[in-house]
């Protein structure tokens, strides 16, 4: 039995630049849908604590932490996602000037900066994170650990700067 030309050894479909694309693609899609689905779940509390307010004049305990975390999920697992789908804001200013070699250049410089800028601040996080998690603080009304809420962020950094070091490698390579 042979292998088609499209899934030998070498061939682009099973390039490890395509793999981890399709991987990483996989889990900031997942993130994503995580993110927005607590987000909805957060949406829905904050309908309720208002509905309760006006009806039983009393309020949900806790919304705020809930509607806090959820916000921080879904922001930090969202990015990116955005970066993976190429979402994100990118100015062009000199895009008709340049030459396609020196555009290439420019995109795989941003795409580097970006993973450093972006590394940096994970670093800083990480940092922080591991303070709030020796003090073991908690947030004032349901005592959540705030960790989880560094960690979330964490989490998002990190993809972050896999999907940018990935942008560069496919503009390398041609891929993009």
């Amino acid at each position: 039995m042979t292998l088609s030309r499209m899934t030998a050894p070498g061939s682009p479909k099973n390039s490890a630049i395509d793999r981890i694309d399709r991987w990483l693609g996989r889990i900031t899609t997942v993130g994503a849908i995580f993110g927005i689905t607590v987000l909805t779940l957060a949406i829905l509390v904050v309908v309720g604590d208002i509905v309760w307010r006006r009806i039983g004049g009393g309020s949900f305990i806790g919304a705020v932490d809930l509607t806090q975390l959820s916000v921080m999920i879904a922001a930090s697992l969202s990015i990116p996602y955005a970066f993976t789908k190429g979402a994100h804001v990118k100015v062009d200013l000199l895009g008709g000037v340049l030459s396609v070699g020196m555009q290439r250049l420019l995109d795989v410089l941003a795409a580097l900066f970006g993973a450093g800028l972006l590394a940096f601040l994970l670093w800083l996080t990480w940092g922080r994170a591991m303070e709030v998690w020796g003090y073991g603080d908690v947030s004032q009304d349901l005592a959540v650990p705030m960790i989880f809420y560094w960690s979330a962020l964490i989490v998002g950094l990190f993809l972050s700067v896999l999907v940018c070091l990935l942008t560069a490698a496919k503009i390398i390579v041609n891929k993009e």
